[in-house]
């Protein structure tokens, strides 16, 4: 009996001391936004016309990434990223991330863009094929990889969309509150399929699906309901909306998770959307939240980047970071945290 009340006793503690680390990694001020498609793919050419947000110590986002990177249990890390830093809109940071989990390689390199990306809409885009990864923005090329870190680009990526504020003043710049909301806006997407030399013109690609955002398509995208360390805001499902031809992603004080403000014009009209799949959209207007699509079980560990250092040279330093990982309650609380240095 008093062995039975101590395993009971001790199952209390576990279950005591795992609620109150969820309470404090998710105990956030702010809240983010991030979208992902279901589907991942290997290989392709990804465009979106896009208004980025920008203020000193946030990230405004497009990127690939292959779900459960960030496990670490010896799996490959694989990414591609697309990166405006709030501390200086006029460029963005464009990055490969290989290896694995504790041990990533990266490559950053930084492009200016004009008018500021916080200030015009451009179209950026992500080209990967076995060979090489290459960046566009408003259909010219501003870097492309070649082998390298490209051959450990396996298996399938998905495309992503986030807002988000990192806690590191040195990568993103100190954080100023007092210029939220801010808005990430997306008119359209483009994803071609990778088909050599039988795309238009001969090209590589082959145009799959476009959406042009009139209402969101739950068959296609989810929205993100997690927190990271590293991150000073929880991603949450309510900071996504389509309004005016437009998804928005926005970051927000916690409890002011909304939109009132004018859509921004684009001067360049949104294609029709297309879908290579039987249409199962759902309009979701902007004054509501939307129900949270969720990923496949694969896809229960996603999240993106943690806190980054640079060095006094122009070149970063990666320190301790906690950032992306295994879950921290098992009671269906999508919140993550692991350390690793890279």
């Amino acid at each position: 009996m008093n062995i039975k009340k101590t395993a009971v006793k001790s199952a209390l503690a576990v279950a005591a001391a795992a609620a109150a680390l969820t309470t404090n990694v998710s105990a956030k001020d702010f809240s983010g936004a991030e979208l992902y498609t279901l589907e991942e793919v290997q290989y392709g050419k990804f465009e979106a016309r896009m208004k980025m947000a920008a203020a000193s110590g946030t990230v405004s986002s497009m990127f690939l990434y292959q779900n459960g990177s960030e496990i670490a249990d010896g799996r490959p890390w694989v990414e591609v990223d697309i990166e405006v830093l709030g501390k200086n809109p006029g460029s963005f940071q464009s990055n490969i991330i290989t290896g694995k989990a504790g041990a990533q390689k990266t490559s950053e390199k930084h492009h200016a863009v004009s008018p500021a990306a916080d200030q015009a809409f451009h179209t950026y885009g992500l080209e990967w094929t076995p060979n090489y990864v290459r960046w566009t923005v408003d259909g010219k090329e501003v870097r492309k990889t070649e082998g390298g870190q490209v051959s450990n680009l396996t298996g399938t990526q998905g495309l992503r969309f986030n807002l988000w504020s990192s806690e590191s003043a040195a990568w993103v710049g100190q954080f100023d509150e007092s210029k939220l909301p801010l808005f990430q806006f997306i008119n359209w997407v483009k994803v071609y399929k990778y088909t050599p030399g039988q795309g238009e013109g001969g090209s590589d690609f082959t145009l799959d699906w476009t959406d042009n955002f009139d209402t969101f398509d739950g068959s296609r995208w989810g929205k993100g309901d997690w927190t990271f360390e590293g991150n000073r805001v929880d991603l949450t499902d309510k900071n996504i909306y389509s309004r005016d031809g437009m998804l928005i992603l926005a970051l927000t004080r916690k409890g002011q998770e909304s939109f009132n403000g004018q859509v921004p014009k684009d001067d360049e009209p949104a294609p029709q959307s297309s879908s290579s799949a039987p249409a199962s959209s759902s309009s979701v207007p902007a004054s509501s939240s939307s129900a949270f699509v969720p990923p496949s079980s694969s896809s229960a560990t996603n999240a993106i980047h943690g806190m980054r250092t640079t060095s006094t040279i122009a070149k970063e330093r990666r320190g301790l970071v906690n950032a992306k990982g295994a879950k921290v309650n098992p009671n269906g609380h999508k919140r993550y945290r692991v350390n690793f240095e890279y």
